[in-house]
């Protein structure tokens, strides 16, 4: 074999060298490792572990370009996902939701993400608040967790009539409502289904011995055990 051949195939070994490293980083660019990032990306719209609206309109906490992606999961299924949105309008059914945020940069192979916990519906209960008396207690909290995700609750002071109202619960699940007045050391608790009640009244007992004094704050007239 004389040189021209040898350096003819040189050269294709060289080309097919230089080929075949392009195409193996182009393979290895494929499964490079995307940058994730938690960050605060609701701006407003929507309460966090508390009880919301069926419709939730958001709005978002950063500026969104073109190229990004927005995806919205809701309890580990894809809700939607929408791109050039800063402004979004959810629909989500009653009941418990964890909803994962997600806004992915394409061009940086970025993501930021915020998980949020929520309870939507649309349906309201009136709790009110009576001493040993049957007179209405006024100024102390009274508290509404939803039983199997304790983490979603909300308290209000009652009114003059020692009523509050909690609104948004869904319309068939378990909730734990419990009212606490320090002062007089009596309480009031109770767990009902939604979907059977629109009211409730509730009657200030004297605390069982189960109640340690150590929970709660005594310059609080309406502390509230969690």
């Amino acid at each position: 074999m004389d040189s021209r051949y040898r350096n003819i195939l040189f050269i294709y070994f060289i080309i097919f060298l230089i080929v075949s490293l392009i195409l193996h980083w182009q393979y290895l660019s494929s499964f490079s490792i995307k940058k994730r990032f938690s960050k605060t990306l609701i701006h407003s719209g929507i309460v966090s572990n508390s009880f919301n609206p069926s419709i939730i309109h958001l709005t978002l906490n950063t500026q969104i370009s073109e190229s990004n992606l927005v995806s919205i999961i809701d309890n580990d299924v894809i809700l939607f996902q929408v791109s050039n949105s800063s402004t979004i309008t959810m629909i989500l059914s009653d009941g418990y939701h964890h909803l994962d945020f997600i806004i992915f940069d394409p061009i940086e192979n970025i993501e930021f993400y915020q998980g949020i916990d929520i309870s939507t519906g649309s349906q309201s209960l009136l709790i009110t608040i009576f001493d040993k008396q049957y007179k209405p207690v006024r100024n102390i909290s009274v508290h509404l967790e939803l039983v199997d995700y304790s983490n979603i609750n909300y308290k209000y002071q009652t009114n003059q009539f020692g009523e509050v109202i909690f609104h948004y619960l869904p319309r068939h699940i378990q909730v734990y409502i419990e009212a606490i007045c320090m002062n007089t050391k009596r309480y009031a608790s109770v767990q009902i289904d939604t979907l059977n009640y629109r009211n409730i009244t509730l009657i200030l007992k004297g605390m069982s011995v189960f109640y340690d004094g150590d929970e709660y704050d005594s310059l609080d007239p309406g502390y509230y055990a969690v």
